[in-house]
Order: C-alpha cells, then structure tokens, then sequence
C-alpha cells in the first residue's frame, strides 16, 4: 500500500532535506519545477505551444518559475501571471528563481492589473495553464486576487497543478471554497491525502508523482503514516487464498438478515454479492412471507424463513439465527430491513449480544443511529454507511460528513469500530489505519450497488481476513467492477447484479496476476512452473 501524508509531514521532511542532509532549498525547487516542465513537454507535444503559468506567494510560485524557466528552454512561448507585483509578493529561493525567469526573457504581469475581459483572453489563447498558486500548507478559502485567477484558471481547456490543486487541503481533501479542477496534479516525493480523499481528488485529476531528490527510505523513517492509498497491488496481496482440494466450507459462510415488504430484493442482492465474492455458503434469513415470493430467485442462498404473519422482522429472529449460529461466519444486518420499532429493536438487540462478527449495512445502521448512545465500540463490526447514514450515526447532516470525509470515517471508527464509508474513494478506517480506495465509477450509483457491496465485504471478512483488509479488498473489488461496466456498457443504465457479476470477473483477473507474480519467483529460483490457485 501506498502512504499517504499530511502537508505538516510533508513540510518536515523537507526541512529534514535541509537541516540534516544539506539539501538547498534551491535545489528541491529546481527539482520540482523541472519535473512539472517535463510532464507539462509529455503533455504537450507541441515544442510551439503557449503555456500561460499562474503564481502565487511563497515556494509554490516559486516552482512555478522554475517551470516557466525550463519550459523556455524547451521552446514554448510562455507568460506568467502573479497574484502581486513581483518583489512584493516573493523572496527567499522563489525570488531568485522569479528574477532567473525575467532575466531569461519570461514574460510576467500581475493579476491585479489586467481586466477580467484580459484575463479571460489570455486564458483561452494559451494551450496549457500551470497552476502554482497556492501549496501544500495553505488552509481555509482563497480569498481576492487568488481567487479570482482560480476562477479563471477553472475555463482552461488543460490544467497542471503544481504540488495540490489551489483551494484543496492536501491534509483532508477538503475545498472550503473555490478551487482549481485539475487535468494532472503533479506532486512532490510524497503522495498527500487531499489528492485521494474526496472532493479533493475530484480536483486533482491525474495524480503524477515527482522526484525531486528525496531519499525513498526518508519519510518512513520520519513519519509512521496511518492512512494508505488501496490500489490494485494491495487488492493481489490481500487476496484470500484457494488451494487445489478446497471445499465450500473452506471458502466461509455468510448470512444475511434482512427483507421487508418494502424492500424484497435488497437481501437477495447482499446474498449474490457475497457468491460472486467467493463465498461457500450463504443464508438469507427473510421474514416467511418476503422468503415465500423471493427466495425461489436466488436458489444458490439457502433460505432461513422466520416464521411469522408480518412482512418484517422482529425478536423472533434470534431463534432462527441462533439454530444456525455455529455454521455462520459472519452476519450481516440491514438490507431492507425496514424501521420498524420491532425490527429496530431486533438490530440493536444484537449488536448488543450477538458475539460473532458482524456487518451492518442500511436499516441496521438507521437502527444504531437511534440508539448511538447505548452502544459499546465493537472491534468486529463493520459499518458500511454511505454520507447520509454516517451523519445520522454523528448526530450531523450529509453535507458536513461530504465535506470532511475523513474526519468523519475517524469519528465514526473511534465511536462504533471499523468502518467503509461509503462514495467515489470510499474510506476505510478502525481508529488505528485508514485506507483509501483508488477506485470508482458513476456506473455504481444505481439503486442496490451499496447492499451488492456489503455481501462481497461478507464473503471477504468470512474467508478470514480482518475487518479492515477485508473492506479494503472489498470496496476495490467494487470498485473496478463499476469501472468495468463504465468500459463496457457506459455509465449509465447498470444494475446492481451486474456489478455482482462483474465482481467475479475482477477477482479472477487479480488472481490471475497473483499467479503470475507466485510463478515470476518460483520460476528465477527453482524452475518450477506448476499452476496452483493461490
């Protein structure tokens, strides 16, 4: 997995650079901005093309001119636009990389002097704009002269920022105000969190890393980093092994509590989630009348009808739970379940008494949100909320949870225990490590795509694996299965059994390169080539 830093992380490893391996300021600055100026060139393609840069105070205006330097060299025309008049605005190394600039013939004006009208033109003849406004460091909402270039910055037909997109909070992925929506984000010797956590990642486009002569080993040596970017190498690694002689009780067991007259199909759609993820046996535990017009739709799930004359759940499913605990490896509590006061109280009864491991997805977390304050942290629940559902869980609304989404999965894992919160880079996180995902689609905002997922996190958590791997995998599992369908079908139109099914097929690809990878070793050492499942 990828770590993931904060900008006080970032800061002190530069300053380390400095103070302990006499690494100029000068040189990291002239680092960076040649790589922006090569990835820019890789972009281009075109050694007559126009770049327009965009400079703000302090270090990251300073790359911005050792960019437009470099970009000079390689033959492209290019102007340059400061937030200030030059020698008010800089100092340090960025004044002697703005004034190396102007004496290699760099064409500079200051925003506060050009009208919106010239502003807008000089935006839209330039085939490429840099965005060095603002760096790492910077928090809270741009404000004047800064903002006003963001915003026109925001009508380029191609955008690179340099280090984070000004206006996103490379520590949280917050945007508190306005901000640059960025192509490719270039960023420098460690990947932030704000370039991955959602909205900020919305900004950041592709996310390109540089070296700008930072020793690899040197920010695990200063930092142990707690938050990690999930990506497909995390996904092979974690991948649960399938020996040759293996049996469907060896792959897990699953059950899934849920159903009501509202909400028949959301129960059948966890259980398909949880077969395309490899699970060996799956249990639905419907009320009798929702099993008796469902269950025929699904006959790979075993059926557990709780006897009753409602559409709902109540207390009395603990008789049917308990006549099959032994077998259950893990239970899921939610889909479709309805609020009713019965079922609510059902919820919540096993939270509170149930000892397994457990999911709570949907109406099981609504359940949990009523009755927050009664509840103990459990190690080994898994709550899989989308924003909405986390707000109710921190007493907040969906737009506070939308805007400061990890916080938010902090708050929620130190008061309730592990948990996936749910939307584009999901996050998952136990108060000790946090993981985000590198994965998603709009393919997957279709109705049933949250209840899918909680059965392939099931089928996951069954096979072993602990709460938090198991979620990670998971949640990219679901993940790539949207992009795919996104590939093949588009974004729009998908259903929820799809994405199961395509769960299966992005398992096996990854799979299929764990195998190789096995193979690659095997083969450099002993010369053996014998397939093997795991």
């Amino acid at each position: 997995m990828i770590p993931l830093y904060t900008a006080e992380m970032a800061k002190k490893i530069d300053k380390t650079l400095m103070e302990d391996f006499s690494l100029p300021g000068t040189v990291l600055m002239e680092n960076a901005g040649r790589s922006v100026a090569s990835h820019v060139s890789e972009l281009m393609k075109d050694k007559n093309g126009k770049v327009l840069i965009c400079a703000g105070p302090g270090n990251n205006g300073g790359d911005g001119f050792v960019a437009g330097r470099h970009l000079l060299n390689y033959g492209y025309e290019v102007k340059l636009i400061t937030s200030l008049p030059m020698f008010e605005l800089y100092k340090g190394d960025a004044l002697i990389n703005a004034n190396a600039f102007v004496k290699m013939g760099g064409n500079i004006c200051f925003s506060n002097e050009l009208s919106d009208l010239k502003l807008e033109k000089m935006i839209k003849d330039a085939d490429l704009c840099i965005d060095a406004l603002l760096g790492v460091g910077f928090k809270g909402a741009p404000q004047g002269e800064i903002a006003r270039l963001i915003e026109a910055i925001n009508k380029a037909s191609l955008v690179v920022s340099i280090d984070v997109p000004s206006g996103v909070d490379s520590s949280s992925g917050r945007v508190p105000g306005v901000a640059v929506k960025a192509d490719v984000t270039v960023t420098m010797h460690l990947h932030k969190i704000g370039l991955y956590v959602a909205p900020g990642c919305i900004y950041a486009g592709k996310v390109l890393l540089a070296d700008i002569g930072v020793p690899p080993m040197l920010g695990a040596l200063t930092f142990n980093a707690n938050c990690f970017l999930w990506n497909e190498e995390s996904s092979i690694d974690a991948l649960p092994c399938r020996l040759p002689d293996m049996h469907k009780g060896d792959r897990g067991s699953v059950a899934v509590l849920g159903g009501s007259d509202l909400y028949r199909g959301a129960p059948l759609l966890t259980s398909l989630g949880a077969l395309r993820a490899g699970a060996g046996v799956v249990y639905m535990i419907l009320p009798e009348k929702v099993y008796e017009q469902t269950g025929q739709f699904l006959p790979e799930a075993i059926g557990v009808p709780v006897r009753s004359d409602e559409y709902f759940l109540t207390t009395k499913a603990l008789d049917a739970i308990s006549a099959i605990e032994d077998k259950i490896d893990v239970l899921i509590v939610g889909p479709g379940m309805g609020r009713r006061k019965e079922t609510v109280d059902l919820a919540v009864k096993l939270w509170q008494e149930y000892p397994k491991n457990m999911i709570y997805d949907a109406d099981g977390l609504y359940a949990l949100s009523l009755n927050s304050a009664a509840l103990d942290r459990r190690d080994n629940v898994i709550l899989t909320p989308h924003e909405g559902e986390a707000g109710r869980l921190l007493g907040c609304n969906a737009s506070r949870v939308h805007e400061n989404r990890l916080e938010a999965t902090e708050r929620l894992s130190l008061k309730y225990g592990p948990v996936v919160l749910k939307g584009f880079h999901s996050i998952i996180g136990d108060g000790l490590r946090y993981l985000v995902c590198n994965a998603g689609s709009p393919a997957l905002s279709v109705p049933g795509s949250g209840d899918v997922l909680s059965g392939v996190i099931g089928a996951l958590y069954a096979s072993g694996l602990d709460p938090v791997d198991s979620a990670g995998l998971a949640v990219w599992l679901h993940a790539k299965a949207g992009e795919n369908l996104s590939c093949l079908e588009g974004v729009d139109g998908s259903l929820a059994r799809e994405i199961a099914d395509q769960v299966r097929f992005v398992m096996g690809d990854i799979r299929y390169a764990k195998e190789k990878n096995r193979l690659g070793r095997r083969v450099g050492k002993d010369g053996k080539d014998t397939p093997a499942w795991f």
